[in-house]
């Protein structure tokens, strides 16, 4: 059986909202998840496994409706699904009593339940939750009741406020493959016949590297594994060196160079490092405009010449910090980093005092 797993799509979420360059980015994630389905249409699977939170919060009618019209498109393709931590099923949820196209399989309990799917020799597993957080283990001590078909568990959780998970118990359970949602980053443990897809889009400055889902082949006797990236966007952190020569003009088209290198559409936190001039300031404003930037981290520190400086501060605590590294005839890496920032903090210090 082939199939696709995927999770934590989080249709009606905001990410990086307050940027200009993000204005769209909440139509992105349901243009990526519209494009998934519809590459399920041209390059059909027997089924698409959605490990909770599909949507971001308590979704609308309207949003349960054009997510389900998507499902009625790809018919011969099976869909399973349950509402994970972001879109539980609280009292009045629109999930509670939906009637999906005849080709979806919505996993509603509130404990373990199987669905029998006869025509694919298969056994799904799984439940939804009715509260943002379960910290029961939910998933320990599930055993699959018909060893003859294919036996899937469809899990969302792993953390001890959303259904901790005994990994290894959970590999003795006899199931065939166990589809995870809630942790972001994909880890794919074939051994143990598991895995996390991640988010098929990064919803968050710190979820760096490729978004996507699992692509699957199992039978009784195998299973194998792809990851495959998907997210128009991913998050990069990239690390800017500066030298005591740097211009802004110089930085704003190094960085426009590693934007055309690494995708102009990804987003980028910049941390700047290295030694700068003394009268030197970065242009963060600048840097904020030339590209999709999430965030600037500016660890620089002025190249000083500390003989003159400690000429004009003999008598001060910074003349006397700075004396105590010009009397080595060598200084370590981290003995040249500590003269550096203890001097540019001894100098802001004296700035505010004045």
């Amino acid at each position: 059986m082939r199939f696709i797993h995927t999770a934590d799509i989080h249709l009606g979420a905001t990410p990086e909202n307050q940027h200009e360059w993000a204005k769209d980015r909440a139509d992105e994630l349901w243009n990526t998840f519209e494009r998934l389905i519809k590459q399920i249409k041209e390059k059909p699977v027997d089924m698409l496994i959605i490990a909770g939170d599909l949507f971001h919060r308590q979704p609308l009618l309207r949003e349960i409706k054009e997510v389900d019209y998507l499902f009625s498109t790809i018919p011969t393709t099976k869909v399973v699904l349950c509402a994970g931590n972001h879109d539980f099923i609280k009292k009045g949820s629109f999930y509670d009593g939906y009637e999906w196209s005849e080709n979806v399989i919505f996993l509603n309990g509130k404990n373990v339940e199987k669905v029998e799917i006869p025509e694919l020799n298969t056994a799904v597993y799984g439940l939804s939750y009715y509260s943002r957080e379960i910290t029961d283990s939910m998933y320990d001590n599930v055993i699959v009741e018909n060893p003859e078909m294919i036996n899937i568990l469809v899990a969302h959780g792993g953390d001890e406020k959303h259904i901790p998970m005994n990994r290894q118990r959970m590999a003795m359970s006899g199931f065939d493959y166990t589809a995870i949602g809630h942790i972001h980053k994909p880890f794919v443990d074939e051994d143990a016949k598991m895995a996390y897809c991640g988010s098929l889009e990064p919803i968050d400055v710190n979820e760096t590297g490729d978004r996507g889902y699992i692509y699957g082949e199992v039978t009784k006797n195998e299973l194998k594994l792809e990851f495959v990236p998907f997210a128009k966007r991913i998050y990069i952190d990239l690390d800017f060196t500066v030298t005591p020569d740097s211009t802004n003009m110089e930085i704003k088209q190094r960085l426009e160079e590693v934007y055309e290198e690494n995708g102009v559409d990804n987003m980028y936190r910049i941390t700047f490092t290295g030694y700068r001039d003394p009268e030197f300031e970065i242009d963060e404003k600048e840097v904020e405009r030339s590209g999709n930037v999430t965030g600037i981290i500016d660890q620089t520190v002025p190249d000083y010449d500390f003989q003159d400086l400690y000429e004009d501060n003999k008598d001060n605590i910074l003349g006397l910090f700075i004396y105590r590294y010009l009397i080595k005839d060598e200084l370590s890496e981290t003995e040249q980093k500590t003269l550096y920032y203890g001097t540019k903090a001894l100098m802001d210090a004296m700035e505010d005092v004045e």
